[in-house]
């Protein structure tokens, strides 16, 4: 993959060295209504492709940090929400000690309810 970015950038880059070489006349740029500058459409490129790589850079840069923020956060719910299954978890062997424990003396009532049926006979 960065041997193909690669290859895409030395392209453009020989397309806009050749077609400056052609085109060695000077331009006017209006920047503002009321100014004009006269510079040589080389620089103009130069100056023109510094900026777009730098908006593209930024660009770059705020995206891979939004990224970042929404990965911090996704870690966070999910630190989260293990918490939660270990709770329930818990929650859950608690209650079946208690449901098992429930069962135990019901058993042993039924058990000591035979015998004094057995006594009474």
């Amino acid at each position: 993959m960065i041997i193909f970015d690669f290859l895409i950038i030395f392209v453009t880059c020989l397309i806009i060295t050749l077609f400056s070489l052609e085109n060695t006349q000077d331009i006017t740029l209006k920047i503002l209504p009321q100014s004009e500058i006269q510079v040589h459409l080389a620089v103009a490129l130069v100056v023109a492709m510094g900026i777009g790589a730098t908006l593209a850079g930024l660009y770059m840069l705020w995206m891979k940090l939004k990224s970042n923020l929404q990965l911090t956060r996704q870690k966070r719910q999910i630190k989260k929400r293990e918490k939660e299954i270990e709770e329930l978890k818990q929650n859950m062997e608690n209650r079946d000690a208690e449901l098992e424990q429930l069962r135990q003396n019901k058993l042993e009532n039924q058990s000591v309810e035979k015998n004094q049926d057995l006594v009474e006979k």
